[in-house]
């Protein structure tokens, strides 16, 4: 068993390893690998994918924002 696989099969093989240890968890497998990244010369963290998973956690939580 790997946790990692050939760039093509990346996500799939990450669900399916996170699978064999969640079996009594509901859970979900965000593959944001692609955009969390920039290569080249202005290489480092976007941060992109910090938005969607504060929106997720606050909406989890129950809050809308009238607070």
């Amino acid at each position: 068993m790997a946790n990692i696989g050939g760039r093509p099969g990346g996500a799939i093989t990450a669900g399916c390893f996170l699978a064999r240890f969640t079996r009594k968890y509901n859970w979900a497998h965000l593959d944001i690998a692609g955009t969390a990244w920039r290569s080249g010369k202005a290489k480092g963290a976007t941060g992109r994918p910090v938005a969607l998973l504060s929106q997720f956690l606050l909406n989890r939580a129950g809050f809308n924002g009238d607070e």
